[in-house]
């Protein structure tokens, strides 16, 4: 008579408490991804602000570049300077002349130490121009 009983399968405490758990883990999961998602987003953005002020930084300076350039450029400035009715004028090459650098000092000369000018100790060659006569 057992055999004709309809069998029903319940479940057990311990089977729902592991459904329970298991759909928290889920939920848990769940929520972990979006939270991690919208923090790869957030640094994505972060850094595509990033990338475009590096960009517009390297275009600025490109763009500094290229106006510095045209103000150095020597047709320009010397148009520019008689456009502002400048004193300034070029300089013939004639007019220069070139005086050689003095050889270093050596361990055998007792010459006295001279003081040396910041545009000598920079580096410049030194020249002389009679400004007058031109």
């Amino acid at each position: 008579m057992n055999r004709r009983r309809a069998v029903r399968e319940n479940l057990g405490a311990g089977a729902v408490i592991l459904l329970i758990l298991t759909a928290l883990v889920i939920a848990g999961a769940g929520v972990f991804h979006a939270f991690t998602k919208n923090q790869q987003i957030k640094v994505a953005r972060a850094l595509q602000r990033i990338e475009n002020r590096v960009s517009q930084h390297r275009l600025d300076i490109t763009n500094l570049e290229v106006r510095l350039e045209e103000q150095l450029n020597p047709i320009l400035l010397n148009d520019r300077l008689i456009q502002m009715s400048s004193d300034l004028r070029s300089i013939p090459l004639e007019a220069v002349k070139s005086i050689p650098r003095d050889p270093a000092p050596t361990a055998t000369r007792e010459a006295p130490v001279q003081q040396q000018s910041p545009a000598r100790r920079l580096g410049a060659t030194p020249s002389l121009v009679d400004l007058d006569s031109l």
